[in-house]
């Protein structure tokens, strides 16, 4: 493989090529405003990225390049997986194709208890009682 553009590319369609009607992870520019949003979002990821593709990147095979990374370094491998589905289902056009509109609000009507609460989601919340923090007291992690 030439560079990491298109290693990335290539290992991102052996992860996720098209079928049932989505798009390869080629088709959603994986490896350029995919990679640039996820890294974006989780800097931390480059330096995984960059050490994957000194590891394997001279790997013509991508199936091969991934199992390679796998046993030498988990880290990397991990960072891929995440870079390559992060970057794949924060495209619009899969969220469109998938049905997911993202969050959105859910009413609660009198009487009714929300799932989170019945599943127990808030006891720990509920349970540590009310807090209040001065916004204008700095803690120690801001």
């Amino acid at each position: 493989m030439s560079d990491l553009h298109d290693w990335l590319v290539a290992i991102a369609d052996t992860l996720i090529p098209a079928a049932d009607g989505m798009p390869a992870a080629s088709e959603v520019d994986i490896a350029g405003t995919a990679l640039k949003a996820v890294l974006t979002a989780r800097p931390d990821l480059e330096r995984h990225l960059a050490r994957a593709f000194m590891l394997a990147g001279d790997i013509d095979k991508p199936q091969e390049a991934l199992d390679s990374l796998q046993q030498l370094d988990a880290a990397a491998y991990e960072a891929i997986l995440m870079i390559v589905t992060g970057g794949y289902y924060m495209n619009s056009r899969v969220r469109e194709l998938l049905g997911y509109t993202g969050q959105q609000p859910q009413p609660v009507r009198i009487g009714e208890i929300p799932e989170y609460v019945s599943e127990g989601l808030l006891d720990r919340v509920m349970a540590r009682g009310p807090r209040y923090r001065d916004p204008e007291v700095k803690s120690v992690h801001n």
